[in-house]
């Protein structure tokens, strides 16, 4: 689819009160996950250590038992989520509250931030994490980041420790949202005030949303608080159930262990892996890279079972907390399997306002997904990272695009295969159509049926057939009118400020391409945020 229209300096700061003590958790700190609007996963390969719920919005939706472990998942309103929301919100203010903080300017892990010991830290507004941020310290020690609004990070960026420093006696008090990017390495316990979400990683220590949701669009590995010591390390198995095809001497399966120690990451131990069930006695080992991430590799023909096999994961003295990732034989590629085994699905399971806007995909494949692959054409305005994900993957896989530039539109294309070369594309729009501010080159046409003098028009080309789904998430001050047009058919409705609405324009398309022609109305300035994808209306 197409969119027209509008040298090393490191350096150890020292905080003014190297010494503070760490905000009481207290019953929150059993949590790993908690959150007050909702919490949402997209990727069947999360793992987390430690309870999860919400409340007072109890929902929680795409977490399956068997990917918590040591601890509890929460999907109905009960007392314990409700005193664990209390004691953060006591945690959050007395971290809010820390007085003589040592300010900080520009991004974290560059510069004269590369390498901080224990303190209070804090930032007027924003704060980015960008490379390498290093927290010196004790075992003891304590660090507590005050940030005025926003927390996001870079792809791949990532917190370590030095001196003994423990991801446990880190605070992170953000005043609005974070947002923990595809590929970082996160540590400490987030604690923000509206939402979190989390694109893909390892977060060693909590997610906490007092009031928000907290959105886990990709693979994520949390291991909450710190659990496991240096002489019995903890193995998380990653809880992806898999396929494999019978005889194929290419087809092979991808599993995956992290490793961690006093909650960090455990470099160069070697990891057991070991398959039981109906094809027993198979194993393999592996070392663990920087990010204590092991990696072991099953090629067809070693498993022979359509019933599965389990996979454990073990190091010496190590404690098992995941047991419950399968690997499935199944038919071969010229047989009945993959005559008949379903395409892979992609759906649009979510999308985030922001800014940064996100659309989060879940891509699902009961053939075993193999390979996906993501088309941004330079003009796009969006970045896609693919997560990774253990190959022969049956389960969901969550993929995230996220607008760079917020004024324009961004395209995105993902297509999906499975082992027996099933192809799967799906290629949603996300734009913001805002009316000029009034000035030089600003519209007064009237309107006589919206009665607006103000108005903005967008189209977009080479929507499918089977794309009807538009998603609208007004913003305030939002758009009050908007009128889609296709193929001379007309879709009319009205918005109020902040409100979330979906029109099927399904009836109006024809097969092959078409184009949809977009017009809002209302006051300057005001504007609203559209998806166009498949998926149920």
């Amino acid at each position: 689819m197409k969119f027209r229209g509008t040298c090393l300096l490191v350096f150890l700061a020292l905080g003014s009160n190297a010494y503070a003590q760490a905000p009481n958790l207290n019953s929150a700190a059993n949590f790993a996950v908690l959150a007050g609007g909702g919490i949402t996963s997209a990727d069947a390969g999360t793992t987390i250590v430690r309870s999860v719920g919400s409340a007072p919005t109890t929902s929680v939706t795409g977490l399956l038992a068997s990917q918590v472990t040591g601890g509890t998942l929460y999907t109905a309103g009960s007392a314990v989520v409700t005193t664990a929301k209390t004691d953060l919100t006591a945690a959050y203010l007395d971290a809010a509250g820390r007085p003589s903080c040592t300010p900080l300017t520009g991004a974290l892990g560059t510069g004269t931030n590369m390498n901080l010991g224990p303190g209070v830290y804090c930032f007027s507004t924003a704060a980015q994490l960008n490379g390498t941020l290093t927290l010196t310290g004790s075992s003891t020690d304590v660090w507590i980041f005050q940030i005025g609004s926003t927390l996001t990070t870079a792809t791949g960026a990532s917190v370590v420790f030095a001196g003994g420093a423990s991801p446990c006696n880190v605070f992170w008090q953000v005043g609005s949202s974070a947002t923990i990017q595809t590929g970082t390495s996160f540590a400490g316990n987030i604690m923000a005030l509206a939402s979190i979400t989390l694109n893909g990683g390892t977060l060693t220590g909590r997610a906490l949303a007092r009031n928000g949701t907290v959105t886990i669009s990709g693979k994520e590995t949390i291991i909450g608080g710190c659990s496991g010591s240096s002489s019995s390390p903890t193995v998380v198995l990653s809880p992806v159930n898999s396929a494999i095809i019978c005889g194929s001497a290419s087809s092979s399966i991808t599993k995956t262990a992290v490793v961690l120690a006093n909650g960090l990451p455990v470099v160069g131990t070697t990891v057991t892996f070991t398959v039981t069930g109906p094809d027993a006695g198979q194993s393999g080992t592996a070392i663990t890279d920087g990010s204590g991430t092991a990696t072991f590799i099953i090629r067809a023909p070693s498993l022979t079972a359509s019933a599965g096999d389990s996979i454990v994961a073990k190091v010496n003295g190590g404690t098992i907390l995941s047991n419950t990732a399968f690997a499935t034989c199944s038919g071969s590629t010229s047989g009945a399997f993959c005559s008949t085994a379903p395409s892979p699905t992609i759906a649009l399971v979510n999308v985030v306002a922001g800014p940064p806007k996100q659309v989060v995909l879940s891509v699902q494949s009961p053939g075993g997904l193999i390979f996906v692959f993501v088309d941004t054409p330079p003009t796009t305005n969006a970045t896609v990272p693919i997560p990774s994900f253990d190959n022969g993957t049956t389960l969901a896989l969550g993929v995230t695009a996220t607008k760079i530039n917020q004024a324009a539109s961004a395209v995105v294309e993902v297509t999906a295969t499975d082992l027996c070369g099933h192809r799967t594309v799906f290629d949603p729009v996300f734009a913001t159509i805002t009316i000029p501010a009034v000035g030089p080159g600003s519209k007064f046409h009237h309107v006589e049926k919206f009665d607006f003098d103000h108005w903005e028009m967008a189209a977009f080309d080479g929507i499918g057939h089977t794309e009807g789904m538009v998603l609208l998430q007004n913003s305030t001050p939002g758009v009050e009118s908007l009128v889609i047009t296709v193929n001379h058919r007309q879709f009319r409705t009205k918005l109020s400020d902040g409100e979330t609405k979906k029109l099927d324009i399904s009836s109006a398309l024809f097969h092959g391409t078409n184009k949809v022609t977009v017009a809002v109305f209302g006051d300057s300035g005001s504007s609203v945020d559209l998806t166009i994808s498949d998926g149920p209306k």
